[in-house]
């Protein structure tokens, strides 16, 4: 989707919300939040871009770049997942860069069993078990000519050589392992709450392309 100005929208929704999960202040209230976190999008930010949006069912993720007003960095990556609750009301999780906060507590259990492939046809099917795998040029070959990866701070590499350079980095000797909690994927994109080989909790975005391609990971923290 095209990005457009989520702000006035963002901030009804946040305060609409019976809880929310934030990297500065872990489990807190709305408005609490909104007094206290870095990551609301008020006046300290010159734009809040909503740029994409993946629902599924009880579950939304919705990608944001927000644009400090003071100018001293490039727009900020930040990601708010947003989840319906059995009794009506909803709560949010707010996941961004990892270097906002150095670490981050647990948020959700791990769920033994899930994936984020639909099936063996589904190219993330054939990502993860490269990667798992440690099968560094399978993994390259899965992503289509413009594919690229976008980590946390907002960092993209893309292109072949790019992408080696940071998979490699990344992969290591033993691949890369994840675990699962919570999947929302519309059948494009699926963006996995997650915890990263660190331990920290996550959001993967997965953004399948051509067919049998991927066309973007985006990593939130």
């Amino acid at each position: 989707m095209q990005a457009s100005d989520g702000r006035e929208a963002l901030i009804s929704r946040i305060r609409a919300q019976s809880a929310v999960n934030d990297p500065f202040l872990g489990a807190t209230n709305p408005l609490d939040f909104e007094r206290e976190s870095a990551l609301f999008p008020g006046d300290r930010w010159s734009s809040v871009a909503l740029v994409r949006r993946t629902a599924d069912g009880a579950r939304e993720f919705e990608e944001y770049m927000f644009a400090p007003a003071d100018g001293g960095r490039d727009p900020l990556p930040v990601g708010f997942v947003f989840e319906r609750q059995d009794d009506g009301s909803s709560v949010a999780r707010v996941y961004s860069d990892h270097h906002l906060v150095e670490d981050r507590a647990a948020i959700l259990e791990p769920v033994e069993g899930i994936h984020p492939w639909r099936s063996e046809d589904d190219v993330l099917f054939a990502y993860f078990q490269a990667l798992n795998g440690n099968r560094l040029e399978d993994v390259l070959d899965i992503f289509q000519g413009d594919g690229y990866f976008r980590h946390s701070n907002g960092v993209v590499y893309s292109g072949r050589d790019e992408l080696k350079a940071d998979f490699s980095t990344m992969m290591g000797d033993d691949g890369i392992r994840i675990r699962y909690c919570r999947l929302t994927d519309d059948g494009k994109t699926c963006a996995v709450e997650c915890y990263m080989p660190s331990g920290r909790p996550a959001v993967a975005v997965y953004e399948r392309g051509e067919p049998g391609k991927l066309r973007a990971v985006r990593i939130y923290l």
